[in-house]
């Protein structure tokens, strides 16, 4: 039988799901793997892209894992709902976070600089969703489910990574700049989204 403590850590309802707990478990073995080939990917600018997806999972875990609340505190404080979960439900915090999020992170490590764009893509949307939690931190004074990790691994990281494509002679200013759009695109149109669902409640 688990602890109280572990029981209550791996209740669905207080992590909105279950892919939280993948992302945590997933999180520091993704780390090990990283630092284990940190020389190998330093040569051609490959660490920019493989950190996205390992900056992800510590986000996903800080957010919904632990300490968690990130569903609540976004519904609730950002958009202004009543409601934990609305208009952010649980099926869309698994497609944004696991079908959008790991896919376009994965897609972006496996094609390194062979495909530039979908780094900057990737790193992009990292950094809009880095500069919004901190940004609310700032302004709250106060931390949020994510503060931390944005901080920390997605703002450096990310634009380190987009300065990193940016210099290669593969990448470039272009892919940057697209990716910059697709990051602010994903941005504001998941929070103009999200208050018209409200709206239309």
């Amino acid at each position: 039988m688990l602890p109280v403590e572990m029981s209550a850590l791996l209740d669905v309802d207080r992590t909105h799901g279950r892919w939280p707990w993948l992302a945590a478990a997933a999180a520091p073995l993704a780390t090990a793997a990283l630092a284990g080939r940190r020389g190998e990917l330093g040569v051609d600018h490959r660490w920019a892209l493989w950190s996205a997806p390992v900056a992800l999972l510590w986000h996903q875990t800080e957010e919904w894992f632990l300490p968690g609340g990130f569903l609540p505190w976004f519904n609730r404080e950002v958009i202004g709902s009543g409601a934990d979960e609305f208009p952010i439900t649980r099926r869309d915090g698994l497609v944004i976070n696991v079908a959008i999020g790991w896919g376009l992170t994965g897609a972006a490590a496996v094609g390194g600089m062979r495909t530039p764009t979908v780094g900057a893509a990737a790193l992009a949307v990292d950094v809009a969703n880095g500069l919004m939690h901190v940004g609310l931190a700032l302004r709250d004074r106060r931390w949020n489910p994510g503060a931390a990790s944005s901080a920390l691994l997605f703002l450096p990281l990310g634009v380190g990574g987009l300065a990193a494509i940016a210099r290669d002679p593969r990448g470039g200013a272009r892919p940057v700049a697209v990716g910059l759009a697709v990051g602010a695109a994903s941005a504001v149109g998941t929070f103009a989204a999200m208050r018209a669902r409200l709206a239309r409640r």
